[in-house]
């Protein structure tokens, strides 16, 4: 029956899919998405490099994880957000960088929606820092982006204008052996 039910959906998604699928695996879309994500991530990493500790104290009202695990959080995650946007806006590690990406994105929308839910007093949201003061709800809607833009990178790695593939063909060229 489940199965069934499955098949109904898929076929009835099956022309919108048919349509939609060539714009979603579209190199200037991937391209966008590198640019958008990894420039977020960028911008989000440098605005709260300089304030580990308001972002360490932003992360225990959550009231989520244990303390050494708080400010483990608070300390990795400003390097790694602007890592992870270098990663993507030059084109390297596509799969891997949207994959952690994806992941980190998914953690903040998780925190988001359970101080929701649980009534928490989280109104403006640290996620660019004090640069951007925003709202829970609007970041919240602003993470559902980037984890669309996330997998939108990792299903079509796109090559254009990445320099991944360009390494990985110059490390094929030097492994060569020569011809005489």
């Amino acid at each position: 029956m489940r199965n069934a039910t499955i098949n109904r959906v898929g076929q009835a998604l099956s022309p919108y899919w048919r349509r939609a699928e060539p714009f979603l695996r579209h190199s200037y879309l991937t391209l966008a998405s590198r640019l958008a994500l990894g420039g977020v991530f960028i911008f989000a990493g440098m605005a709260k490099l300089p304030h580990i500790d308001t972002l360490i104290w932003e992360i225990e009202q959550y009231n989520m994880l244990p303390h050494q695990l708080e400010t483990a959080y608070g300390y990795v995650l400003p390097p790694l957000e602007i890592a992870l946007g270098i990663f993507l806006v030059v084109g390297l590690f596509l799969r891997v960088g949207a994959t952690i990406s994806g992941l980190v994105v998914l953690s903040f929308a998780i925190a988001k929606i359970q101080a929701l839910a649980r009534g928490l007093d989280i109104s403006v949201c640290g996620c660019f820092g004090d640069v951007v003061p925003l709202l829970a709800v609007q970041t919240l809607a602003i993470d559902f982006a980037l984890l669309a833009m996330a997998a939108q990178i990792f299903f079509h790695r796109g090559d254009f204008l990445a320099l991944g593939p360009w390494f990985s063909r110059k490390a094929a060229e030097l492994g060569e052996p020569e011809e005489e």
